[in-house]
């Protein structure tokens, strides 16, 4: 059996780094922190940010658990924020301004926003 030196082994992984699919950040609600949200709202445009605060506002209202709650970002497939509600099939994403409701893989635009 060959020895592969340390070095070689952690040059490698490194620009596996760079060179790897990027995977998405998920969140319960609970967890993330100003730092973590800030930087959420600075990588989306308005109408997302718009769209995320009106889901969560929903939420909220309908008293879910912030533990409940879980939020997706800097997903490659994501064009924009995800949020869903753990253990239920109730799922959105807010993409190119429209709150999208997803189901079995497909979305209906629920609201659009400007």
């Amino acid at each position: 059996m060959t020895k592969v030196p340390l070095t070689f082994l952690l040059i490698s992984a490194v620009s596996m780094a760079f060179v790897s699919p990027g995977w998405a950040d998920m969140l319960p609600l609970s967890k993330i922190d100003r730092k973590t949200e800030a930087a959420i709202r600075r990588s989306n445009t308005k109408q997302n940010v718009r769209c995320f605060d009106y889901i969560l506002k929903d939420f909220l209202e309908r008293k879910i658990s912030k533990a409940d709650i879980y939020v997706t970002f800097n997903d490659p497939e994501i064009d924009g924020i995800g949020i869903g509600i753990a253990e239920t099939d109730e799922n959105y994403s807010c993409e190119a301004g429209e709150l999208r409701s997803w189901e079995q893989g497909s979305y209906q635009v629920a609201k659009k926003f400007k």
